[in-house]
């Protein structure tokens, strides 16, 4: 007993390890959330890392052009009074000064579109922020990609396709088992809350004639599952529920861009189904509520509202997206048995079946004869309880074994 006691104790450790645990941790839905969590971070944090350096030295270059811009200006400012001393007149001045504007306006256009001038020297808005990076990752992994920024360095660009190749089939795995969860749960709602009215109907069908309604059934009791009637596992969740679903889903998340970006509810509920179908044309993008820098607590609480919005909603998409399937193609299959295209045997197939089902039936009769013809000559060969044993050494008793099978009773007394 002492070595069955180790050996379950041994086995209760092993179970109970630290090893087991973290790996059942890993593989839960919350430890998988912690992974790409975690793994968004650090890809945010090595963007930031990689590009920030390029970015700094086009910010080296921006001043110089913007110092060139000014110097540029002041220049041409002096050279319009150079003109006036030289008692031109009015048109060749005009056509002169209208010249060089000309060249200015295409300097200055240069350094805006090349080198980001914004009409100042020391101002810069950067790029390579934790939070834009962060919202970047997010973007690559979930394959909507914004393009509101994006790797312009070779090790950059090289880094973008390591991450993205561990990256989109981590967030996949971790939707798609959201996604699944999200379907089952939805689905036993909608069995246990929305089909309560079928549910009494069916309990007081089943109650005996002229009985209570106090002995009815409760629905509480129902076995969760395999049910007799209505089953949890194979409920089919209507189409316009799960759109109503999805519908709310998307106009929630509208109302709060609206609030947050300044736009209006049109705009911010096409912004919302693009992102969260994955599309994400980049057409608009949040920052100015998600990027505030003058506030810089806000805006983490938001980006982190913003990136939990796109993942659930991308995973209720998923769940809907689901769920209609199994509708619709339901649907065609009941289509296809009612035109004729499945569910119901042609006339050639009907034909051969029931040749086959003749060739059966007569295999059965054959069968069943050499089964009675066995029956039979088992009988003959095996002697009948009741026949008298005589020994075979009594020459006078010999024609007994002659007589009928069954003997008469007496027969004996006139031996």
């Amino acid at each position: 007993m002492e070595a069955d006691d180790f050996d379950l104790e041994k086995n209760k450790t092993k179970e109970t390890s630290p090893s087991k645990i973290l790996v059942h941790l890993l593989f839960s839905h919350f430890g998988i959330f912690i992974v790409v969590a975690i793994y968004a971070a650090i890809g945010a944090y090595a963007f930031v890392e990689i590009e920030r350096p390029h970015e700094e030295r086009l910010y080296e270059i921006k001043q110089e052009k913007a110092v060139e811009v000014n110097q540029t200006m002041n220049y041409m400012a002096n050279l319009f009074w150079f003109y006036v001393d030289k008692n031109w007149t009015l048109d060749s001045y005009n056509a002169t000064v209208y010249k060089d504007l000309k060249k200015l306006e295409s300097f200055i256009i240069s350094a805006v579109q090349n080198y980001n001038y914004d009409g100042t020297v020391m101002n810069w808005d950067y790029s390579w922020t934790f939070p834009n990076s962060l919202l970047l990752t997010m973007t690559i992994m979930s394959t909507i990609g914004y393009g509101h920024i994006s790797p312009v360095t070779s090790w950059g660009q090289f880094f973008c396709i390591i991450y993205s190749i561990i990256g989109c089939p981590l967030l996949l795995v971790f939707l798609g088992n959201l996604g699944n969860s999200m379907a089952e749960s939805f689905t036993y709602i909608y069995s246990r809350c929305c089909c309560r009215w079928c549910r009494s109907v069916r309990n007081l069908s089943e109650l005996p004639p002229k009985a209570s309604k106090k002995y009815r059934k409760l629905l509480i009791d129902d076995e969760v599952g395999k049910e007799e009637y209505m089953p949890t596992e194979h409920v089919d969740v209507p189409i316009t529920l799960t759109l109503v679903v999805l519908f709310v889903y998307i106009m929630l998340g509208a109302v709060l861009f609206s609030v947050w970006e300044n736009w209006d509810l049109g705009s911010s509920s096409y912004f919302t189904f693009v992102t969260l179908s994955t599309i994400g044309y980049g057409d608009m993008v949040p920052g100015t509520a998600l990027l505030d820098s003058q506030n810089p607590g806000t805006a983490g609480l938001k980006m982190a509202v913003c990136i939990g919005y796109i993942l659930l909603g991308m995973a209720l998409l998923s769940m809907c997206l689901n769920l209609m399937q199994e509708q619709i193609v339901e649907k065609c299959r009941w289509l296809a048995r009612e035109i004729g295209l499945s569910g119901k045997d042609t006339v050639q197939e009907a034909k051969g079946k029931d040749k086959d089902k003749d060739k059966k039936a007569l295999d059965d009769i054959d069968d069943d004869k050499k089964k009675k013809l066995d029956d039979l000559k088992d009988v003959d060969k095996t002697p009948p309880k009741d026949t008298l044993s005589v020994p075979s050494s009594a020459g006078s008793r010999s024609s007994l074994l002659k007589s009928p099978t069954h003997s008469i009773p007496g027969a004996l007394d006139d031996l």
